[in-house]
């Protein structure tokens, strides 16, 4: 066991595009000096990429690995007797051993001979405070509960080796929270980038009275409902989740095509990445709106992938979520196996071997495709072995061994808005380092054959001898 130490008026439009030239310094307005803006230094390391201090990690400590073989990230051959070198939370060096400067005295040397040192896995499509346990329905839930089940899954995370995820839906703010544990190093887990509560239509996903795997009622009928109608109020929506500091903003459907438009265009106007998960026509609409990532491959239309490919659209299959409906159904919850019964949303059978048809498809397409679990219940006995078996997915979608490990590193990062800090090992990145027992290239379920674990420079997995 590792030890885990609308319709938006032309008019306000034009307005914010002009405000928004005027900051850039795209307007010249007579008699007005305008300084042109330079380049931020540091920024917030999530989404949002909120200016910050600059950062002296002079005096931080510095780690080094050695010995092992180096697949960087970057899609060049491995690098054998490989040398990186971390001071705090950043990358300072990567290569070849003669070729990379080794500080004296560093903190701590790691001894990765024989082991293969690559970038942090990362798991796009995750929900913190979803249910455990075989008896979960006794007890009434709460944020706090949710809060502690979230706690949990961070630490399976982290000891897997996923050092960045995406929480694309959560119970009130406890993504976020799990978030700030993290980063002040109240608990272990991986990068937490979130995006608060779907926004949905009323009745829509993430809005119904029916359970959408159960098809039970809700206690009271849901309470009161919490969706959004209208362009406007999509708007009003993405505004108070942007106000409550989240990183992303997700969608459901069914929604109107307008609503869904209102909504990415908000998003976007104000910074910030949106994710929808959808089906049918719903996800042709979000497509050619802009959105950045579609979740799932739910009854997609055979224009999809085109759209997708068109417009720079990122996939995050989860395949493995509706196998489990498939293939046992999450017995815990008292859900059967097939697929989804008694919800409005869900009207369309699962079909995996179409899923897996979209996949092989969108990959043909050169559409950037992210690893994403997506699992409702069970998470204490389906964690973390559901991220290894969405890779395998992927692979039986046609996926090259190295293509599917740039989808769990690299080209998750740029997925999840985070290229330029993450995914690769490299000067300047963040020191998000997995260390492995042996070659993921020749077998992906070598990624189980977890050894170190390095999130934000600070070792937090150390399994050297198994």
């Amino acid at each position: 066991m590792a030890r885990i130490h609308s319709n938006d008026p032309s008019g306000a439009t034009r307005m914010r595009a002009f405000v928004l030239a005027l900051f850039l310094g795209a307007i010249v307005v007579p008699g007005v000096a305008i300084a042109q803006p330079s380049s931020i230094p540091e920024t917030t390391d999530d989404a949002r990429r909120l200016p910050i201090p600059p950062v002296d990690r002079s005096q931080h400590p510095v780690v080094v690995i050695t010995g092992g073989m180096l697949i960087d990230g970057r899609g060049g051959a491995p690098i054998a007797n490989a040398v990186v070198v971390t001071q705090g939370d950043r990358i300072v060096a990567a290569g070849r051993a003669g070729t990379i400067a080794v500080p004296a005295n560093p903190a701590r040397v790691v001894d990765a001979t024989g082991m293969y040192i690559m970038p942090g896995l990362i798991d796009l499509h995750v929900h913190f405070t979803q249910q455990r346990c075989h008896d979960f329905g006794q007890y009434s839930d709460s944020p706090a509960g949710a809060a502690i089940r979230g706690v949990a899954l961070a630490q399976q995370l982290i000891g897997a080796g996923v050092t960045a995820a995406r929480d694309v839906g959560t119970v009130d703010d406890v993504a976020l929270r799990i978030k700030e544990a993290v980063d002040r190093q109240i608990i272990p887990g991986p990068r937490v980038l979130w995006s608060g509560r779907i926004i949905a239509t009323t009745g829509g996903h993430g809005d119904e009275v029916t359970s959408t795997a159960t098809g039970r009622q809700k206690p009271a009928m849901g309470g009161p409902s919490k969706g959004f109608n209208g362009p406007w109020e999509w708007r009003t929506a993405v505004r108070q989740q942007v106000r409550g500091l989240a990183d992303w903003i997700k969608l459901g459907a069914p929604a109107d095509r307008e609503e869904i438009a209102a909504a990415i265009d908000e998003a976007h106007s104000l910074g910030v990445p949106v994710a929808i998960d959808s089906f049918g026509q719903y996800t042709d609409w979000a497509i050619e709106a802009g959105v950045d990532t579609l979740e799932h491959p739910l009854a997609m239309t055979d224009q999809a992938v085109p759209l997708m490919k068109k417009h720079g659209t990122a996939f995050v299959p989860t395949i493995g979520a509706f196998d489990n409906l498939l293939t046992g159904g999450y017995p815990t919850a008292g859900i059967p196996t097939g697929g989804f019964y008694h919800t409005h949303s869900r009207r369309f059978v699962i079909d995996q071997k179409e899923h897996l048809g979209r996949v092989a498809q969108a990959y043909r397409a050169g559409v950037p495709i992210g690893v994403g679990t997506d699992i409702p219940f069970e998470n204490e006995v389906r964690y973390p072995d559901a991220y290894f078996r969405e890779l395998a997915y992927l692979s039986e979608a046609g996926m090259t061994n190295a293509d599917v490990l740039a989808s769990a590193t690299r080209v998750g990062a740029d997925i999840m808005k985070m290229g330029d800090k993450l995914g690769t090992l490299e000067p300047g990145k963040i020191a998000d380092i997995l260390i492995l027992g042996a070659n993921p290239l020749d077998s992906l379920e070598n990624l189980r054959d977890v050894r170190y674990v390095i999130a934000d420079g600070r070792l937090v997995v150390e399994t050297p001898q198994r």
